[in-house]
């Protein structure tokens, strides 16, 4: 399903968005656009393939795979984290912190609970960090799956730890922003911010740059917290709430911001696109697009895709569309990722989109069999994918 809205309070409201812009009470079918031929540049191919668990099922998730050295790693919903040698595919470790760490069930509701992975995974220095919707936040040791520290907030995580030499921090989804020794686990500093009543289900995660902690809020702002002492430094708008409605007054920043020297790139759901500069939030400028997937950059050159999955180029200098694709619209589309010359999508009918960076227009697919929920990570000659049902695939362009 498109997007999966909630409450504040617990209650979930689902709603799935399409072209045809149907009710959530109405009749109107869910409406894609059918896959068309194409002249193929590129003959995208399965290297290998592995299962990681359970996968996440129809639960909504952005839990992605890492490369850590020489080794991919990746998680399942249910508490399973599996390592592979990235060239062979071969299983190089495998760690059950469900067994370990899963909280039994109470009454009618007994038996172990899941630990509901959902947040990350993110890796820096040989060290993997994951948080849970439960809460929990782990750090494993990439080399041999061994835990280093395990803390816990209360509030769920849902986005990616952003991790350094120094800090991990963590956006939660109550809105409140923690900051963790990335060597010990000790708690440094909590910050928290307004959340509006109904919100898209998930939160940006955090990027760190020239000392400061960047994300985006429900509310439509970007900000910067000073990391050394928990500050905030400046927000600034890139969504105004509108409309009549709850709904439509939704305004979430769920991209994370993209930095490159002096500028900071972010996109809101019902907002702006935007360049802003890093030292005091200023706009440089902005142009109309709505997503809630994350960005890509290649030179000068951002990629994005929408809520209604077309895909853009977008010149950094000014914000300039360079080229539109709409071959893939109401098909679920992942965030883009560069890749050799091509833009990368997934979507939900398990197939993998291979886009000419220089003119949009379709240069490759592949289908991989299962729904994909979340971008392919790039790593030298590969891509690495992970899909519903827990298979772990290896990507190249022959």
């Amino acid at each position: 399903m498109k997007l999966i809205k909630y409450l504040q309070s617990g209650l979930l409201v689902v709603m799935a968005l399409s072209l045809s812009g149907c009710s959530i009470f109405g009749d109107d079918e869910l409406t894609y656009k059918e896959l068309q031929p194409f002249n193929a540049k590129v003959a995208p191919s399965v290297a290998w393939d592995a299962s990681v668990g359970g996968g996440i099922g129809d639960y909504f998730s952005r839990l992605n795979p890492v490369v850590v050295g020489d080794l991919v790693v990746a998680a399942d919903r249910e508490g399973l984290v599996v390592a592979y040698d990235r060239q062979s595919g071969k299983r190089v470790w495998r760690r059950d912190l469900q067994a370990e760490y899963a909280q039994q069930g109470e009454g009618w509701l007994g038996g172990v609970e899941s630990l509901r992975i959902s947040g990350g995974l993110s890796a820096y220095n040989g060290k993997l960090i994951l948080g849970t919707e439960n809460g929990d936040i782990f750090a494993l040791n990439g080399t041999d799956g061994s835990v280093l520290w395990h803390q816990t907030v209360n509030a769920e995580v849902l986005a990616d730890p952003a991790v350094d030499a120094t800090q991990v921090v963590i956006a939660a989804g109550n809105g409140e922003l923690f900051a963790f020794s990335a060597e010990t686990g000790e708690q440094l500093w909590n910050l928290p911010t307004d959340v509006p009543a109904l919100s898209l289900r998930g939160t940006a995660a955090p990027t760190l740059a020239a000392g400061g902690a960047i994300f985006g809020t429900a509310t439509g702002k970007l900000s910067v917290v000073v990391t050394s002492n928990g500050q905030q430094a400046w927000e600034t708008r890139l969504a105004t709430p509108k409309g009549a409605t709850e709904l439509q007054r939704m305004v979430d920043i769920d991209s994370n911001p993209l930095v490159r020297g002096n500028y900071i790139y972010n996109v809101a759901y019902n907002g702006q696109l935007a360049a802003v500069e890093i030292r005091n939030g200023r706009i440089i400028w902005q142009r109309e697009y709505s997503s809630f997937q994350n960005l890509a950059l290649q030179g000068n050159t951002l990629f994005a895709t929408d809520v209604g999955d077309r895909v853009y180029a977008i010149n950094v200098d000014g914000g300039i569309e360079e080229w539109v694709n709409n071959d893939l619209e109401g098909r679920e589309l992942t965030a883009p990722v560069y890749f050799n010359g091509q833009v990368v999508v997934g979507d939900d009918f398990g197939y993998l989109h291979f886009l000419d960076a220089q003119t949009g227009e379709m240069a490759g697919r592949v289908d991989l069999g299962d729904p994909v929920y979340v971008a392919p990570v790039v790593a030298d000659d590969q891509l690495y994918i992970q899909t519903r049902d827990g298979t772990l695939l290896a990507v190249r362009i022959n």
